[in-house]
């Protein structure tokens, strides 16, 4: 197949085409020019021929009206113009070339309005009478009539022909001349162009560095140079893009986003490591991509030209991914997006079960109680000795049930609101929850220590000392008789460090990581048998969580923990140590 375009010219013709448009254009503006200004000098001139005739036979009309008809046609017959008296109320009394009675009232007539005015009046417009072009000049006369002369523009015409035929073959000639220049200076300008053509097209494919020849024409010569630096900035661009192709691979291929691109076709065009990683295999189009529900989501993003997303367990062990197809605006391929939301869903999971947990917790202290109660009716009822006991159980998991609800309103009030932060001697608040328990640890035979330096911090107090005293009653209940506990406060860089140990039985290496979630009990038998609701260590991470610090746990089996809180310095604290 032919690469020629239809109907192409050259660029020789298109210069000789655009260059006699404008020698014709000019040289037809040039001649109306000339034309209007020589019929308007003619006008100009017969304007004031007519007037001063009119101004000379105003003086000599009769002051007697029965004499106007005659003496306008004899004016006109010696002057050659149409002589015209009207009256002041505009009424035409005597015409050179029409009856006055037929005749309408001119009172209206631009010239006519001026010469009643007491001014010479000129218009130039078609004649009613005539139908041609005329010239009239009104002037006002002693006796207060007005004498209007006219005179046909055609005499303009026929003065000005001889200038419009010269005008005329002046414009032939030079339009004439003007082509044959412009031929030549169409094929001289065109040359260099050529030449500057095979140039450029010796660039495509040279990898060497080639440089077009320099010109004579200073725009050509611009132009070559031009081609030049495009050359050099197109190859540059080229590198560059190769550079930005890579370095997006290697960005695509670090996200752990699994991206994968289909093409018109479903053809996979891209798919990062992430992807191989996430799906097991990208196959290479997108019939034989799975979960099938992915294939539905492109399909209908490319249908609807909306982003769709969807979720799949794919795997094994199987995982939730989540695939987020985006359809491309310009044409329709589709991006396909692949995360993994197994955490989240775990996360999600786990606060579902925060409602089944507890109500299973509140359960077993209301089944206690009720039990408790039922039998400690029937002893009570046959005067049992037994009914003490009955009635300490019921105290014992109305007080557990008290605790359980307790936690669970600091919990919720804790993620509902931000904490109210106000200056703390973080110090006076340890030693107070310290005294707090001091007696339930006495009763349980464990010994409390503290060593507190004078540490201030910002914080909320209620919350903060919700905090403390879950990690000291935490310590106290896993720490047998004859342990210890200890409270130690100091400052560290930039933070406040509340360190509470114990000597009691320890955390498991495989629990360390789980004790700080809801309802998570190292031993749930124990835990129940000591008082404990499984929420202290949670809402101790909450709070510690929501002031800017954070909570750590170091353990050993058999010898005890350590519950380490690390709590931002005020800001002008931190500058004084500074």
């Amino acid at each position: 197949m032919s690469s020629r375009v239809p109907g192409r010219t050259s660029l020789a013709l298109r210069f000789l085409l655009y260059f006699a448009l404008l020698y014709l254009v000019l040289i037809g503006a040039m001649g109306w020019f000339l034309t209007r200004s020589v019929a308007s000098a003619f006008t100009e001139g017969l304007f004031d021929q007519v007037e001063s005739a009119a101004g000379i036979a105003s003086h000599g009309m009769p002051s007697d009206e029965t004499g106007l008809a005659d003496w306008a046609e004899e004016a006109s017959d010696a002057g050659g113009y149409r002589f015209t008296v009207i009256d002041p109320d505009g009424v035409v009394l005597a015409d050179s070339h029409s009856d006055p009675l037929s005749m309408e009232n001119h009172a209206d007539r631009p010239e006519v309005a001026a010469a009643l005015a007491g001014e010479t009046g000129r218009d130039l417009r078609d004649s009613d009478t005539t139908g041609f072009d005329q010239l009239y000049v009104a002037v006002p006369t002693e006796g207060g009539l007005v004498l209007r002369l006219s005179a046909s523009s055609r005499e303009v015409a026929a003065e000005t022909w001889p200038y419009r035929s010269s005008v005329i073959l002046i414009s032939i000639v030079v339009g004439v001349l003007g082509l044959l220049l412009a031929a030549w200076l169409a094929r001289t300008m065109a040359r260099p162009i050529n030449q500057l053509t095979e140039q450029t097209r010796a660039l495509i494919g040279d990898g060497g560095d080639h440089r077009v020849a320099r010109s004579s024409v200073q725009e050509i010569d611009a132009l070559a140079m031009a081609i030049t630096d495009l050359d050099a900035s197109n190859r540059s661009r080229l590198k560059e893009s190769e550079r930005s192709s890579s370095t997006l691979e290697v960005v695509l291929a670090a996200l752990p986003q699994g991206t994968i691109l289909f093409d018109e076709a479903d053809a996979v065009v891209y798919a990062n490591p992430s992807a191989h990683s996430l799906l097991g295999a990208v196959p290479p189009t997108l019939a034989g991509l799975a979960p099938f529900s992915f294939q539905d989501a492109v399909h209908d993003a490319r249908v609807t030209a909306e982003t769709t997303s969807t979720m799949a367990e794919h795997g094994k062990p199987a995982r939730v991914l989540r695939a987020i197809a985006t359809p491309f605006a310009a044409d329709r391929r589709v991006l396909l997006v692949v995360v993994d939301v197994t955490e989240r869903e775990r996360a999600a999971s786990v606060r579902r079960d925060f409602v089944a947990n507890a109500s299973h917790e509140l359960k077993t202290p209301v089944s206690a109680i009720m039990a408790s109660s039922e039998a400690l009716q029937l002893a009570v009822s046959r005067g049992d000795a037994s009914a003490v006991d009955f009635a300490r159980q019921i105290g014992g998991s109305a007080a557990q049930l008290d605790r359980l609800v307790a936690d669970l309103l600091d919990l919720s009030r804790l993620e509902r609101d931000e904490p109210e932060l106000e200056p703390l001697a973080f110090q006076h608040l340890v030693r107070e929850e310290v005294e707090r328990v001091r007696t339930g640890a006495e009763e349980r035979g464990v010994e409390l220590t503290i060593d507190l330096a004078d540490v201030h911090v910002a914080g909320s107090r209620r919350d903060l000392a919700i905090a403390v005293r879950n990690l000291l009653d935490n310590a106290i209940r896993h720490t047998p008789a004859g342990g210890k506990v200890g409270a130690e406060l100091e400052v560290v860089g930039e933070d406040a460090v509340l360190r509470i140990s114990d000597t009691g039985e320890g955390i498991p290496t495989r629990d360390i990581e789980r004790v700080f979630e809801r309802f998570y009990r190292v031993d749930n038998a124990r835990a129940r048998a000591t008082g404990g609701t499984g929420l202290g260590l949670a809402i101790v991470k909450h709070v510690v969580e929501s002031h800017g610090g954070s909570v750590t746990v170091e353990s050993e089996l058999g010898a005890g923990s350590l519950f380490t809180i690390h709590l931002p310095l005020p800001d002008d604290q931190t500058s004084e140590r500074n």
